[in-house]
């Protein structure tokens, strides 16, 4: 075969692979919103250079990849309610290019964080931004940049002794917009709400009063701490926290306790579970309707409140390969009122690790062609590459 049929021949395949991809960058946000919401560059009556980089862990796909069309999210800050007009005409110009620069690494200078095979792809063309009526959910990806010639990602060579161009790096420029208010979707900080899990059962409670309820914040990042808080405890009672990462599995590795494991007899709920009084002769009381949901890797105390509250923080690895991992927590509660065994359990809580993401933000307000910006880590637009 010969070189130019070769070359031909990977095109092809690289088209084909295109055809069957249709991904979110960063690939954490497919179908989630972003952390906020940006009037950067197209809410601004004035020229706009930005660029974004995504680091090559961002990216939902490895090797080679022909980009098509590139597409931006609106924001939708707040479901049913967030619109914006049709705004037009905005004049545009699109540059994509591979970057050896990780997010962190890059400068204030835009040139300096192109890679080899910097491309402008879109040479200052008039777009229609779409209208964006309420809806509830994340938006569809439908501000489009359409390449006239399609760019490839992924082909530029490795140099000797120097980082491969893995990271990607976009740029718009806005040369002129009318006035109107529109902001794109944007990483920002990340949030995933907890989510509620487990068996506990309506006896699980004491007498008169409130169960045992624990929740998680909205933002587990890899690298900083993280807090839990308890509450409807028995005033100044002690309080534990199991964490874990699996749900499934046996307790204590014991056969016989398969997860969840109930604290007490199914046949007479007074007295313990027969088989944690085989490994605990001690344990010969029962907590009804109450539950082990996970396999706990470590347990922490924390003494309840005059209000009955409590809270616990952990420090999360600075892990980059956490995102998008789970941790389990449940609580559990001392109390004389509830039960024989004295102690009563909460609903779990799985926690998803969501970030860091490894994006960066250069821009420039008031020109398009402006040398250097401002720079935000952690900032940058939620795109798809078609």
């Amino acid at each position: 075969m010969s070189s130019k049929l070769r070359a031909l021949a990977c095109l092809c395949l690289l088209s084909f692979a295109a055809l069957a991809q249709n991904d979110t960058v960063p690939s954490l946000l497919n179908g989630l919103e972003g952390g906020s919401g940006t009037s950067i560059p197209f809410g601004l009556a004035q020229p706009v250079r930005i660029q974004f980089v995504y680091d090559s862990e961002e990216l939902p796909w490895t090797g080679p990849r022909v980009i098509s069309r590139l597409s931006l999210r609106a924001d939708n800050v707040d479901p049913t309610v967030t619109t914006f007009a049709q705004k037009g005409f905005v004049f545009v110009s699109l540059l994509l290019s591979t970057t050896s620069r990780k997010a962190e690494a890059t400068t204030t200078s835009f040139e300096e964080n192109y890679g080899t095979d910097a491309t402008l792809v879109l040479d200052n063309v008039p777009i229609m931004l779409p209208f964006q009526p309420a809806l509830a959910g994340v938006r569809p990806a439908n501000i489009d940049f359409v390449l006239p010639t399609p760019w490839i990602y992924g082909m530029t060579p490795v140099r000797p002794n120097t980082p491969a161009p893995t990271n990607l790096l976009v740029e718009l420029r806005v040369h002129s917009q009318p006035v109107g208010a529109y902001r794109i979707d944007n990483v920002g900080s990340c949030a995933i709400p907890p989510v509620a899990f487990g068996s506990n059962g309506p006896l699980c409670i004491p007498a008169g009063a409130a169960p045992l309820q624990l929740v998680g914040g909205n933002s587990l990042v890899a690298g900083a701490a993280y807090t839990w808080t308890i509450s409807n405890a028995t005033p100044s009672a002690a309080t534990f926290l199991m964490i874990g990462v699996e749900t499934t599995g046996s307790l204590f590795g014991v056969a016989a306790l398969p997860l969840p494991v109930p604290l007490f007899d199914v046949a007479n709920p007074l007295r313990a579970n027969p088989a944690i009084t085989a490994i605990a002769p001690g344990l010969i009381h029962g907590a009804p309707d109450c539950w082990i949901d996970l396999l706990p890797i470590d347990t922490m105390f924390a003494l309840a409140n005059a209000a009955g509250e409590a809270t616990v923080t952990v420090s999360i690895s600075a892990n980059r390969e956490l995102v998008g991992e789970s941790l389990y927590a449940q609580a559990i509660g001392y109390t004389q009122t509830a039960n024989p065994l004295q102690f009563v359990t909460s609903q779990g809580q799985q926690s998803t690790v969501c970030g860091p993401i490894g994006v960066a933000r250069i821009y420039s307000l008031g020109s398009a062609t402006a040398t250097t910006g401002q720079r935000s880590l952690g900032q940058g637009a939620v795109i798809e590459l078609h």
